[in-house]
């Protein structure tokens, strides 16, 4: 989730937070007029009491509604209780949105420890306020793993406490310089203390990833899988022994020119105009047009790899095999003036409704130290015979180096270990049966072609089939 589909989560949920934040508030308001003149009660609230709270409604309604409401029932009680996980799954994927949502989780709750105090004259003091965080905190947590619309995750709690506790000596600091008509360090260092550590933390990070050679891999995952419940069973005979293998690289990661190229050609071509307003959607940037017709397009380019795709959202219609190849030839022709097309690209006709172009991959690619493309490109074309999808899967790759890799039974111990990444986790007396295990290549963050070994199989029975990559290169 990037910074601008959260702030769209927040306008769209935004109208519903402030009706129902005054709603809530004159159902709270009644209550205490009715405890005033019905029981004669002798505890009186303030306008700023009065507002503050107003406000601390339309905060919870927000957040129960982008945590629970904004979600389908997606989870199935699970747990994640491994502490600092979703750093681990950041720096992982090297993904700002994985950063973005890890600080927007700590701002969401901001609000709480600002607001508290002024509503709550007890929650001037510390203990209050950090109790009354968590124990909310918790509460949210519970009702994400009751409804399914989340998991029950240490790092919300943290997460959430920590941007609470921002907000409380922010007003505290605010509060002191109000009472005191003066402005005292210890207040307001106790405020910068957040942004200092997270900027020297976060700097930190950056120089490590920028000095070591390669990227992260994206396929390690952030929390092992739990072996003990499961049986592995192998008839594999893997050798214990190093070997090495060859590194490539993308001549187009995070190539401005390259996707500048792209958005022109298409634009020319497909007679749509791109906007200058771009988002992150984990590793891609896309950007949103329009059509001549004013219909929307959208341009997806994944920045390590150099792919891309373009889509009308139109459904594909079937060619005849006239249509067939003059679209091939006009598009042909257009991926050769944009040198896209690889010279051992292959074409044919897939299903009647797509042009394919395939690259085959060079064999003994790990020894083969040569520059190499590879890959599809797949296109589709709508009842007026306008693209509606191109899908181009190209690898422009350059030797780079040849490095040490472990054994293959080193990467099966990592299996062993369960440091592989798996969506659905194993279930108590499965039996894993793996069944093959192969050289294979995956881009890092950095855009290094890198070798992993591919170990494929199934659980319980073959119709449950079964994969994981263990990267190759040692550490």
């Amino acid at each position: 989730m990037d910074i601008i589909t959260i702030f769209q989560a927040l306008l769209r949920w935004g109208v519903f937070a402030l009706i129902g934040g005054l709603l809530l508030g004159l159902t709270i308001f009644a209550c205490y007029m009715i405890y005033k003149k019905v029981f004669h009660g002798q505890r009186s609230m303030s306008k700023t009491q009065g507002i503050t709270l107003f406000l601390l409604c339309c905060w919870l309604l927000l957040v129960l509604a982008l945590t629970t409401l904004s979600r389908g029932a997606n989870f199935t009680g699970s747990f994640n209780i491994d502490f600092f996980s979703s750093y681990v799954n950041a720096w992982n994927k090297w993904s700002s949105s994985e950063l973005q949502l890890i600080i927007f989780n700590m701002l969401m709750f901001t609000p709480l420890g600002f607001l508290l105090p002024l509503f709550w004259k007890k929650a001037e003091k510390f203990k209050v306020t950090f109790f009354v965080s968590i124990g909310l905190t918790i509460c949210i947590e519970i009702v994400q793993l009751l409804t399914g619309k989340g998991i029950f995750e240490l790092d919300d709690l943290f997460h959430n406490c920590i941007g609470s506790l921002f907000g409380y000596f922010c007003i505290m600091a605010i509060l002191s310089v109000i009472r005191e008509k003066r402005v005292r360090f210890v207040p307001i260092g106790k405020v910068l203390i957040f942004p200092c550590v997270i900027g020297i933390i976060m700097g930190t990070v950056s120089l490590v990833y920028v000095q070591q050679p390669y990227g992260n891999m994206p396929i390690l995952p952030a929390t092992k899988q739990d072996m003990s419940r499961i049986q592995i069973n192998t008839d594999l005979s893997l050798s214990d022994q190093p070997a090495s293998a060859s590194i490539y690289r993308s001549k187009y990661t995070d190539d401005q020119d390259y996707l500048e190229r792209i958005k022109a050609g298409l634009s020319e071509s497909e007679d749509v105009t791109f906007s200058g307003v771009q988002r992150r959607d984990g590793e891609n940037r896309v950007y949103t047009g329009k059509s001549s017709n004013s219909e929307d397009v959208q341009l997806s380019f994944l920045s390590w790899t150099g792919h891309w795709s373009y889509t009308t959202w139109h459904d594909a219609t079937t060619l005849s095999e006239e249509e067939a190849k003059n679209e091939g030839d006009f598009y042909k022709n257009w991926l050769k003036e944009n040198g896209l097309l690889p010279a051992n690209a292959v074409f044919s006709i897939q299903n009647n409704d797509t042009l394919r172009w395939d690259a085959p991959e060079v064999k003994d690619l790990s020894i083969a130290k040569t520059a190499f493309t590879s890959g599809i490109i797949l296109m589709q074309f709508d009842n007026n015979l306008e693209l509606t999808l191109m899908d181009y899967e190209i690898n422009w790759n350059e030797y780079v180096a040849t490095e040490e890799i472990i054994s293959p039974k080193a990467a099966f111990k990592q299996i062993e270990d369960g440091n592989f990444e798996q969506y659905v986790p194993f279930q108590q007396g499965d039996t894993l049966r793996v069944k093959e295990c192969k050289l294979a290549y995956v881009y890092d963050t950095k855009g290094f072609y890198q070798p992993v070994y591919q170990f494929t199989g199934y659980i319980n029975n073959e119709d449950h089939s079964w994969d994981c990559q263990i990267p190759a290169l040692g550490k």
